[in-house]
This record gives structure tokens, C-alpha cells and sequence, in this order.
């Protein structure tokens, strides 16, 4: 093979490996970067979950929220231990030698038992808070909406403790658009405002009906019972239209809370028709001044500029608070006296059988 041949060669390459960068340059990449830009979004996708088993998309938790607690308890734990008991026994000692450094010296151990104190109590509450939470997080899924008792059992946990799980997280956000309420004489939790309105439009005309005494449950009840729960329920009805007004979370938040549990009270009411006299002053009085000062907030809220609305709002937000701890305390009050006269039944049942001789005490 001579030298002419060779040339040849190297014009067969370089003429083939123009070619090659020519059909390269006319090809479109278009449809195979968007398909890269897919997986890759895909792929982080993956990564932003990996490690987290829980489900649900409308419940923020975090894992390590239960190490962070556990931390904090620890924290407390050494306060109490290596600073505030050996403060507390230097200062006794001091006393002797010097009352003045003896005291400040128990003070300084005082302090620090307080505030070590003080940490293992939060981590405590935030440890269990975290862990219930996380198990919400695993039992809700996609769910939308879920009984609270179907979801106590799906999770483990008692439904008093699961209900101020629930409402504490959704006070502090940790479920952002979540709705505590009562449909068909059970508890509901709604995880979305989409599913909380469509309840709201649901059970609407029922409520409606129940105000006027026609085709519902309230229609055998004694004439104060009816009267107090459809007053009740005109307020919840004006408690939350105002609230849905309302641009603070908090203070959403409260007023659902006031409409829930007034509606809880109802629901025993409907059961228990001869304490309706013990709702008869919230229902006439409190509840519908709520809804009337729910309202005033929600028209003063825009126009919050001047130091007097600021002073308003401030002390419209206390007498929220005030009455959703006034329904609770009404709520186990209710329950007490029912309480009280299981018990009472219980002791006469006992005797009676006692005296027939059909006890085995």
C-alpha cells in the first residue's frame, strides 16, 4: 500500500467523520432533555422522601422532631442534676459561713431547677406530641377527611389524647388547612379546606331544617331543648362565616374551636335534653355575642392601623380564648354531672342485689 492510498484513506475518514457531525447537528434533543428535565424532577422527587415513611400530604412532620425532644429533656435532666442540686447544696452550706452568699447561691440553684425543670416537661409534651403525630401522619394517607375515633384506632391512641394532638397542630400549623368538626354525631377530621367546605355545604340544609323544628331528630325534644340547640346553631353558623373571614390562622383557629365544641355540647344535648337549662345561658347570651364580636373583628382586621383598633383586636382575641375555655369547662362540667349519676346508679344497683342476696359480697 502506497502513499497514495493511504491519502485516501484519511479522505474516506475525515469525509466520514464530517458526515457524522453533520446528522448529529440536525438531530432535535428537544424530546430527550425534556425527558432528562422529567427524571431528574422525578428523581428528586424520590430523594425529598427518602427516609420518611409517612403518607399523608396535608400533615407536616418531621422525624427528628422526637430526637430534638429527647434532647431537650436530656438538657433539663443535666440542669437538674449537675447544676441546680449542687447549687442548691453549696448554698446550704454557705448558709453557715454566710447567710447573703448562701442565699444567692440557693437562688442561682432555684433558678436553674425551674428552668431544667421547665425543658424536661416540654421535651416531654413535644417527644409524645411528635410521636402521635407521626402516627396520624402514618394512619390519614391520602384521606381528605377521616373520623377522629377511625383514626384513633387506626393509630393507637386514645381519642381525648388525639383531639389535643389534633388541635394543637392545627393551631401551630402543622396541618395548614385542617378542621376539627362534627358531622352526623361524630367527630371529623378535615385535612383540607376543599373537604371542609363540602361538609359545610352538606350538612348546611340540615342545619337549617333543625332551626325550625321540621324533619329532624330535635322535633321530639322537650320545647327549652329545641330552643336552646337552635339558637346554638345559629350562632356556630355566624361564628364561622366570620371566621372564614378572618385573615389571622389563630384566630381561625380559635373560633373553630368555639364552633366545634359547641356543637360537641349540642350533640350531648341531643342525648341529654334535661341539661339543656345548663346551655340555655351560653346559647341566649355568650354564643351569640361571640358571633357578633367574631364579625366586629373581621371588619376591624383590614383597618388595624390606629393604636385604638390594635387595642381592640388585642382584647377581642382575649375574649375568644376566654370562651373556648369557657366551653370546655361547661363541656366536663356536663360530663360530671352524668358522672355523678352513673355512679349513683351503680351504688344502688349494688345494694339492691346486695339485699336480694344476689351479690358474692
Amino acid at each position: 500500500m502506497d502513499e497514495k492510498d493511504f491519502d485516501n484513506i484519511r479522505r474516506a475518514g475525515t469525509d466520514a467523520a464530517r458526515q457524522v457531525g453533520e446528522a448529529f447537528s440536525q438531530i432535535d434533543f428537544s424530546g430527550v432533555s425534556k425527558s432528562l428535565a422529567k427524571a431528574v424532577r422525578d428523581v428528586g422527587q424520590q430523594l425529598s422522601t427518602f427516609g420518611r415513611d409517612v403518607q399523608s400530604p396535608y400533615v407536616i412532620s418531621d422525624p427528628q422532631d422526637v430526637s430534638r425532644a429527647r434532647w431537650c429533656m436530656w438538657v433539663g435532666f443535666a440542669l437538674l442534676v449537675f447544676l441546680a442540686l449542687p447549687l442548691v447544696v453549696v448554698g446550704l452550706g454557705l448558709l453557715v459561713l454566710g447567710p447573703v452568699s448562701g442565699i444567692v447561691t440557693m437562688a442561682l440553684g432555684a433558678v436553674a431547677a425551674a428552668v431544667g425543670a421547665r425543658l424536661v416537661g416540654r421535651g416531654r409534651h413535644e417527644k409524645n406530641f411528635a410521636q402521635v403525630l407521626r402516627r396520624v401522619d402514618k394512619a390519614v394517607g391520602e384521606r381528605q377527611s377521616v373520623a377522629v375515633p377511625e383514626l384513633a384506632g387506626e393509630a393507637g391512641v386514645a381519642v381525648p389524647e388525639l383531639v389535643s394532638v389534633l388541635d394543637e397542630a392545627i393551631t401551630r400549623g402543622l396541618i395548614p388547612e385542617g378542621h376539627l368538626d362534627v358531622a352526623d354525631g361524630r367527630k371529623m377530621l378535615y385535612l383540607t379546606d376543599g373537604a371542609w367546605g363540602d361538609a359545610q355545604g352538606r350538612r348546611r340544609p340540615a342545619q337549617v331544617s333543625s332551626s325550625t323544628g321540621e324533619g329532624s331528630d330535635s322535633a321530639g325534644l322537650p320545647e327549652e331543648a329545641r330552643e336552646v340547640l337552635a339558637a346554638a346553631t345559629q350562632s356556630v353558623e355566624q361564628i364561622r362565616d366570620s371566621a372564614s373571614k378572618i385573615r389571622g390562622a389563630e384566630i381561625r383557629t380559635t373560633l373553630e374551636r368555639v364552633a366545634s365544641k359547641t356543637e360537641d355540647i349540642c350533640a350531648y344535648v341531643m342525648h341529654h335534653p334535661e341539661v339543656a337549662s345548663q346551655l340555655r345561658r351560653a346559647a341566649t347570651y355568650y354564643l351569640p355575642t361571640t358571633a357578633k364580636l367574631a364579625a366586629s373583628y373581621a371588619e376591624l382586621e383590614g383597618h388595624a392601623g390606629g393604636p385604638e383598633a390594635v387595642r381592640t383586636l388585642s382584647e377581642l382575641r382575649g375574649s375568644f380564648v376566654q370562651m373556648d375555655e369557657a366551653l370546655s369547662k361547661l363541656s366536663d362540667e356536663l360530663v360530671l354531672d352524668q358522672s355523678i349519676d352513673v355512679h349513683s346508679d351503680i351504688e344502688v344497683l349494688r345494694t339492691m342485689l346486695k339485699q336480694d342476696g344476689l351479690s358474692r359480697d
